[in-house]
C-alpha cells in the first residue's frame, strides 16, 4: 500500500489539482506505475485507495470538509466558538471568495480521488487474477468516480472531465477546458450503470464496499437532481423492491448507533472506527458542547436558532439529532442551547475526533423520500408516494399525511428531508437542486447570499495554473 500511495501522490500533479504550483515537470522523470500493478493484492490496494478520501484523517470529504464547506454555509449550521478560522467563518456569512482554502480543498481532494479511481480502472483489468473479482473491483472504482464527479458537478457546474491517468505533463495535455455539466452527468450515469453489476451484498469482511443497491440508489439521486422523474421512479422501485433487504430501523436512534454500522438502512457509508488515532469520525466532536467535565467537545458547529424549533415534541428524531443537556463526570446535569449530536460516541474522548459511527452517504430513508418526491412531481401524490413518505414519518413518531395537493405534498417532502437529514451534508444540495437557496438562507439572516452562490467559484489557484478554465458567473 505504501508503494501505491507514493505513486498516487506523484501522479496527481495533473491540471494543477494538487499543491504543486509548477506545470513544468519533466515527463522523463515522471514515476511510471506499471511496476506497481501486478497482483490481486495490488488491485485490491488500488481500489481501497479510492475509498480512502471518503473517510481519511483530518478534514477529508465526509470527515468535516463538507460540514465546513456546505452545512455551515446553509440554513442548518453556524460556526461555534471554537471555529476561529477566517475561511470557515466566511462560509457562514456567504462572504467566501475564490481564494478560500475550503473552496480549493474540496476541488483538490475530489480530483485526487478521481485520479486514484482512474488509475484503478485503467490498471486493474491488466492484472491476471480471478476475473469476477477483477470486474467487481473496477466497478467499485467506477461508482466512486461517479460519486466524486457528482459532488463536483453539483458544486461547481461543468468541470474538467479527466478519465485517464496522466502520462504527459506538457501544458497542452494538462491544461484542459471545462466539460459541460451534461457531459459530466453522462459520464456519471455511464459509470453507475456499470456499477449496477456489483454484488447485492458482501461477507462481513467486505461490509462497507459498494453494492448494486448503492449504485442504483446513487443513480436515483442523479436522476432526481436532473428532474428525470421517470428514471428516478424506476430506479427507486428497483431499490425498494430489489433483493437487497433494505429497510428502516425501527428506531431512528439505531441509525446512529455504531453497533448497527452497515445495517439494513445503510446503503453506502463512509467507514469509521473508534479510538483510531485521529482517523475516526470527527463530526462526533465538532458539534458537542464545551465546558462539561468529562466530555468537553469541539463546539465548532452549532445549529442555526431556527432549526431546533422545527421539530415537534413527539418527533423522535429531535433528541437523536441534538443535545440540550448532558451529565458530566461530576454527576451534575448541564443544560445548554441545542448542539449537534448524531455522531457522538460516548466510548471515546470527544476531543480526539475519533467517533466510530459511520457517516451515512446514502440510506434507505433517502430512497423513500426521493421516491415520494419523484412520484409527486410526475403525477401528484399517488398512493405509493404517500406510503413512502409516511414510512419515514411514522418511524419518527408522527402521524401519516393524506389529502394533500401536489404543492402541499412537495412542501411536506422538503420539510421531512430537512428534519431527517440534519448534519448529513444533504441540505445544501437540496436547496440548490430545488431552487430555494437564496430565500431559505435569507430567512435565517444570511443576507449576503446571491444567485451566484448556486455554484461554487472555481478555485483561483486552478485558474491561475490553467487559463483554459473559465470562472463561474458572479465570482
Amino acid at each position: 500500500m505504501n508503494k501505491l500511495l507514493r505513486f498516487t501522490f506523484a501522479s496527481i500533479i495533473l491540471l494543477g489539482l494538487q499543491t504543486c504550483t509548477s506545470l513544468e515537470e519533466n515527463p522523463e522523470a515522471f514515476l511510471t506505475s506499471d511496476q506497481f500493478y501486478q497482483t490481486q493484492s495490488d488491485a485490491i490496494a488500488a481500489v481501497n485507495a479510492v475509498y480512502q478520501p471518503l473517510n481519511g484523517s483530518g478534514q477529508t470529504i465526509y470527515n468535516s470538509l463538507f460540514q465546513i464547506g456546505m452545512d455551515i454555509a446553509s440554513d442548518e449550521a453556524l460556526p461555534g466558538p471554537r471555529a476561529r478560522n477566517a475561511n470557515v467563518r466566511a462560509f457562514a456569512v456567504l462572504s467566501h471568495a475564490t481564494t478560500n482554502d475550503r473552496v480549493d480543498e474540496i476541488w483538490r481532494q475530489h480530483y485526487a480521488a478521481i485520479n486514484r479511481a482512474n488509475i484503478a480502472i485503467e490498471k486493474v483489468p491488466g492484472i491476471d487474477f480471478d476475473a469476477t473479482l477483477r470486474t467487481r473491483l473496477v466497478n467499485e472504482a467506477k461508482f466512486l468516480r461517479a460519486l466524486y464527479y457528482f459532488n463536483l458537478v453539483r458544486l461547481y457546474g461543468g468541470v474538467p472531465l479527466i478519465l485517464q491517468e496522466p502520462t504527459d505533463l506538457s501544458k497542452d495535455k494538462v491544461q484542459v477546458v471545462r466539460a459541460t455539466a451534461d457531459e459530466v452527468y453522462r459520464q456519471i450515469i455511464a459509470d453507475l450503470k456499470d456499477a449496477e453489476a456489483l454484488p447485492a451484498s458482501y461477507a462481513k469482511s467486505d461490509l462497507g464496499r459498494v453494492t448494486a443497491g448503492a449504485a442504483k440508489s446513487l443513480l436515483l439521486r442523479v436522476y432526481l437532481t436532473r428532474k428525470d422523474w421517470d428514471n428516478a421512479i424506476s430506479k427507486a422501485a428497483e431499490v425498494i423492491n430489489g433483493p437487497y433487504g433494505y429497510d428502516l430501523f425501527a428506531n431512528f436512534a439505531d441509525v446512529f448507533n455504531k453497533a448497527n454500522n452497515n445495517g439494513k438502512e445503510h446503503i453506502f457509508s463512509a467507514q469509521f472506527k473508534s479510538n483510531t488515532n485521529g482517523r475516526g469520525n470527527s463530526l462526533g466532536s465538532r458539534g458537542t458542547p464545551t465546558g462539561i467535565p468529562g466530555i468537553d467537545g469541539g463546539d465548532a458547529d452549532i445549529p442555526t436558532t431556527q432549526l431546533y424549533p422545527l421539530y415537534t415534541a413527539e418527533d423522535k428524531r429531535r433528541d437523536v439529532t441534538f443535545f440540550t443537556s448532558q451529565v458530566g463526570s461530576n454527576g451534575k446535569t448541564y443544560t445548554f442551547t441545542p448542539h449537534f449530536r448524531k455522531y457522538y460516541d460516548p466510548s471515546v474522548n470527544p476531543n480526539t475526533g475519533d467517533s466510530g459511527i459511520n457517516f451515512p452517504i446514502i440510506r434507505f430513508a433517502d430512497v423513500l423520500l426521493e421516491y415520494a418526491e419523484a412520484l409527486n412531481e410526475k403525477s401528484g401524490p399517488t398512493a405509493d408516494a404517500y406510503t413512502a413518505l409516511n414510512r419515514v414519518r411514522t418511524r419518527a413518531g408522527l402521524q401519516p399525511l393524506s389529502n394533500l395537493s401536489q404543492s402541499e405534498f412537495r412542501e411536506a417532502v422538503y420539510h421531512e428531508r430537512r428534519l431527517e437529514f440534519v448534519y448529513e451534508h444533504q441540505r445544501w444540495f437540496d436547496l440548490v437542486r430545488t431552487g430555494r437557496l437564496v430565500q431559505n438562507l435569507k430567512a435565517v439572516g444570511k443576507t449576503n447570499v446571491q444567485e451566484k452562490h448556486y455554484l461554487y467559484p472555481i478555485p483561483q489557484r486552478e485558474i491561475d495554473l490553467n487559463p483554459k478554465l473559465e470562472q463561474n458567473p458572479g465570482w
